[in-house]
């Protein structure tokens, strides 16, 4: 089911050139690791035309497990987020080398720009259903650290590095007028509460986790109200953050995706 998926993804991308698109790629052949493997899945990238094997074992149940291992494993689940279920997979790319691949670590210096973004949703199941994305709905973009100032101390956590509220994602069909499963996300295409702060770990506070997270936005709220300030999402309370914004801004906002990273200071 994801390996037709992709084959469309990128039968998709074969008409269009973006640097991100190989970046889907290098995160499934990250996944394809031993330490993901919760069943067989075996993705073969056959030529440099970037499709799939057809014979390729890679079921959507392997991945969503892999994904949502990575979030308990990280503690992402339940530090930052309750248990969701997986819409798709979410591309975050610094740079040709700097992506980020559910907990890898990067440099502080690598990350100070914002990222540039891709959603990849799930194919439809058998029954045809699909996470559905109409012109009109809106998206939210956040990037919060939940480790401020240290993954044992959280007085500033979680931190807000990013806000982007009333997001329009751009080609919602393809040309053949088939649902488009993979979406460039353009911060300016929204409104952005909180512009992005690259990651700032203080010195000997070790790694802090980076989280993105993409929702789809309230229908019933327009501009959600911004937090009052980027520590603790503006409640002086320890540990809070996205979660409690959501439940508070816009609370039928569903989470579709989720990626994240490490990074620290150089003085570790």
């Amino acid at each position: 089911m994801f390996r037709r998926g992709c084959s469309r993804l990128f039968k998709q991308s074969s008409h269009r050139s973006h640097p991100i698109d190989f970046s889907l790629k290098r995160n499934l052949t990250y996944l394809s690791q031993p330490q993901f493997r919760t069943s067989i899945y075996t993705p073969h990238f056959v030529n440099s035309n970037t499709s799939l094997h057809r014979n390729s074992k890679m079921t959507l149940i392997t991945i969503s497990q892999s994904l949502d291992e990575s979030y308990t494993k990280n503690e992402i689940i339940p530090d930052v987020i309750d248990e969701f279920e997986t819409q798709g997979l979410l591309s975050i790319e610094y740079g040709p080398t700097e992506l980020v691949t559910l907990g890898n670590t990067l440099a502080k210096a690598s990350t100070q720009e914002p990222p540039k973004i891709q959603l990849t949703l799930n194919s439809p199941t058998e029954d045809g259903k699909i996470e559905s994305i109409s012109p009109d709905d809106k998206f939210i973009l956040v990037f919060t650290d939940p480790d401020a100032p240290s993954r044992t101390d959280h007085k500033w956590s979680e931190y807000l590095h990013w806000l982007v509220t009333d997001l329009k994602l751009p080609d919602t069909k393809t040309e053949s007028g088939e649902a488009s499963i993979s979406h460039f996300i353009n911060a300016k295409d929204g409104h952005e509460l909180f512009p992005y702060v690259g990651p700032g770990p203080p010195p000997k506070t070790g790694k802090h986790r980076y989280v993105f997270l993409l929702y789809k936005q309230d229908p019933d709220v327009e501009k959600p109200e911004a937090p009052k300030d980027r520590r603790n999402w503006g409640t002086d309370v320890p540990g809070s953050g996205v979660r409690d914004w959501i439940k508070k801004a816009a609370p039928n906002s569903k989470l579709l995706a989720v990626n994240f990273y490490y990074s620290q200071n150089e003085d570790p």
